[in-house]
């Protein structure tokens, strides 16, 4: 039954743009803690050894989630910041869950099962994006389709660089539990073609610095030999040179040398979709080096408790943009900025204690954990519950990796 909890909680953090009828709430705000309680109430019996052994995490975060309200409560819109602690607050209860999940299930068939509805779950999104971009008018993608990006990809996911991140994590975790065979090479294969072509497609050039990034991790790892890592690293540019969204993100959208530039309409999803122009990777770091700044400002006003969570994409990106729902582009500077100097200094003071529990973890709790951390710091994707439920798994294993790595290093012995 804990096991149909997991899935279902990985099921409804897809469901962000669905509406409960007649209430005019997302359908995950209520689905995901309800699961996640399932499963907290059929580990009843685990929950003092776990509050035990990991008293120390449970405090930081909690303190976190503490000041995080009380950084609302003193917002200047408090409306804004407590809607958005009640969001996430739901996080609370899935990490409670997914610690006990990982503690109570650390045998590693158990494990593996989790592992593996992950990557399918990584490989549904990615079919979706896919499909997506073929099939933009689809009835599927209007129930879920988030407010329209450029390009239309991923719409399950908030916008394309969440999607970009999300598949590049999905295809360093392919190569991993490929490695610790935990699948099988022809489930390898095909993760790597359908990652590797939704990673081109997403035109997220924070997927594809991540992507990097995963590549010498498992580099360092001995996950994969430098030759498999060239042969991935080529195989995506070759993609992206042949895909004119991604050609116009790089700067190149006017090249005659490519050979598929030519082949797509000007009307296509691919090149023009609904008339929108997709800004060059230099011109989304400017654009990123203004909320940084911004945040820094805002920081300055109010260190002590900020200006409230989910505040400053609605009052300060809009100051920048012109528009709402730009966040600061950086996880530390949007903490310190709705949350001051000491909402900063307890979600850093987490992540050290997160960071203790890695010293003994394998790649396949490590990498992706650091791929997460590294993607948001040009970025933010707390909104994002899919993402975020996922990272949550990780960090929740990544407290129980060691009595993980005992488990594995006994049975290697033997």
């Amino acid at each position: 039954m804990i096991n149909i909890f997991f899935l279902l909680i990985l099921f409804s953090s897809l469901l962000g743009r669905v509406k409960f009828p007649g209430i005019n709430i997302g359908i995950q705000y209520l689905l995901l803690p309800a699961f996640s309680l399932g499963i907290i109430s059929l580990s009843l019996k685990s929950i003092p050894e776990v509050v035990k052994k990991h008293k120390i995490i449970l405090i930081s975060i909690s303190l976190m989630y503490l000041w995080m309200w009380v950084s609302s409560l003193r917002s200047e819109f408090p409306t804004i910041a407590i809607t958005y602690s009640l969001k996430y607050s739901t996080y609370f209860i899935l990490f409670f869950a997914f610690l006990l999940l990982t503690f109570k299930n650390i045998k590693s068939p158990s494990l593996t099962f989790y592992y593996r509805c992950i990557l399918y779950l990584l490989q549904i999104i990615a079919l979706l994006g896919f499909v997506e971009v073929l099939l933009p008018k689809s009835w599927i993608f209007k129930l879920l389709k988030f407010p329209s990006f450029y390009p239309e990809i991923g719409s399950i996911m908030q916008n394309p660089n969440q999607f970009g991140v999300i598949v590049a994590i999905g295809l360093c975790l392919s190569l991993i539990l490929e490695k610790q065979n935990k699948i099988s090479k022809i489930e390898l294969h095909i993760s790597e073609l359908i990652f590797t072509i939704s990673l081109a497609l997403s035109a997220s050039g924070n997927g594809w610095v991540i992507f990097i990034i995963g590549m010498f991790l498992l580099l360092i790892y001995k996950t994969i030999s430098f030759i498999k890592m060239i042969y991935l690293v080529s195989l995506l540019f070759i993609c992206i040179i042949n895909v004119p969204v991604s050609l116009r993100r790089v700067g190149l959208g006017d090249s005659q040398i490519f050979p598929l530039i030519n082949v797509f309409g000007e009307n296509s999803n691919l090149v023009h979709p609904t008339g929108k122009k997709i800004p060059s990777l230099v011109g989304a770091g400017f654009g990123r080096f203004k909320m940084w700044h911004a945040a820094i400002n805002e920081t300055i006003k109010r260190p002590l408790t900020g200006i409230g969570i989910g505040v400053f994409p609605d009052q300060i990106g809009v100051k920048v943009w012109g528009k709402k729902g730009f966040h600061a582009h950086n996880i530390f500077l949007n903490v310190s900025a709705e949350q001051g100097i000491p909402g900063l200094l307890l979600f850093t003071n987490f992540l050290v204690q997160v960071a203790f529990k890695l010293k003994y973890a394998n790649p396949l709790i490590t990498v992706p954990i650091i791929m997460f951390l590294a993607s948001q710091i040009p970025d933010y994707f707390a909104e994002d519950y899919t993402v975020t439920t996922i990272e949550f798994y990780f960090i929740a294993a990544a407290i129980n990796s060691r009595k993980d790595f005992v488990m594995q290093l006994e049975s290697e012995i033997i």
